[in-house]
Order: C-alpha cells, then sequence, then structure tokens
C-alpha cells in the first residue's frame, strides 16, 4: 500500500515539475524586436525599424522604414539584398542602400561610385544577380 502512495506522488511531482517547465519557457517574451513583422515581411532588421515587404504596384519588395514619417516611410523599392553580419546592402530600383542594422542607420545613394571600394565590390555583385 505505501509502495503504491509513493508511486503516486512521484508521478504527480513529475507531472507538476513537467508542467511548471513547459510554461516557463512558453511564457517568456524573446522578442527582441521594437516592431513586429506582418503577413507580408519577407525580412528584417536589427529591432524591425527597417523591414522588407512584399506588396506595393506588382507585388515588388519594398524597403519600409517605421521611424520616418508616413508618407516618407517606403525608402525603395528592393531589385535585391545582401547581409553581411550587421551591415544589409540593398539595391533598389532608384538608389543603392546601405543598412547598419545595429544602429538603424542608412546611407542612400543615387550612384554606386559614392561608396567605398569594398561595398561596390559587394554593390556590383548584387547587380549582377
Amino acid at each position: 500500500m505505501k509502495r503504491k502512495y509513493i508511486f503516486i506522488l512521484i508521478l504527480i511531482a513529475i507531472l507538476v515539475t513537467t508542467t511548471t517547465l513547459i510554461l516557463l519557457v512558453n511564457s517568456g517574451d524573446n522578442t527582441k524586436y521594437k516592431y513586429p513583422s506582418g503577413k507580408d515581411t519577407v525580412e528584417y532588421f536589427g529591432d524591425g525599424t527597417f523591414q522588407i515587404f512584399r506588396g506595393g504596384r506588382d507585388n515588388c519588395l519594398i524597403l519600409y522604414n517605421h521611424l520616418a514619417a508616413p508618407t516618407e516611410n517606403a525608402v525603395d523599392n528592393i531589385v535585391s539584398y545582401k547581409i553581411e553580419k550587421n551591415i544589409v546592402y540593398l539595391v533598389g530600383e532608384n538608389s543603392f542602400i546601405k543598412l547598419d542594422s545595429n544602429t538603424n542607420m542608412y546611407e542612400q545613394k543615387k550612384r554606386i561610385s559614392d561608396f567605398t571600394s569594398k561595398d561596390r565590390e559587394i554593390f556590383n555583385k548584387l547587380i549582377e544577380k
């Protein structure tokens, strides 16, 4: 009789421990994104301030800036992009963009020649795709 109660107590303890662990793992919010991604989000950078959406005319890729004014938040239509560590290189329809996802700062220039030689190398590979 005592063995039966000990077995039941051990079983209950295991169930309580397992349930507690499952609840603890699922209750933590480990998102580091300030701006959540949506259903049209293809890629997001840093804290989510910059995101690439699929949409607009012809369902193209759009670089979106959550910090910009509502009328200026679409930075450019994206043709191709590459992520290298925290730097994102984007080739747009009208410009070349170098985005630092750690600081949410970006450079947007009309000519590829306005960037460093290393940056130009990466942009040229993106253009070839």
